[in-house]
């Protein structure tokens, strides 16, 4: 049985997926592929209503430093 709904993302994942999203433009259904976790997961990330406090670290970050924000995961 695929237990998708027991997986949990790290911090560096959630950023990751942020970071996919708000800077690169992703869609949610374009990230889910890339992690093992629904599209309703990847959504609530995005939208801030799951993992709040990686959502407004990285709104904040993301808000002071744009230009380093680009560069937070250029070489994976």
């Amino acid at each position: 049985m695929n237990n998708i709904y027991n997986v949990k993302l790290t911090d560096r994942d959630v950023y990751h997926i942020l970071y996919l999203n708000k800077v690169q433009g992703l869609k949610p259904y374009e990230i889910e592929k890339s992690f093992p976790v629904s599209r309703a997961t990847i959504k609530a990330i995005v939208n801030g209503k799951s993992r709040k406090d990686c959502h407004a670290t990285f709104m904040d970050f993301k808000s002071r430093y744009p230009r380093k924000v680009k560069q937070l995961f250029k070489y994976d």
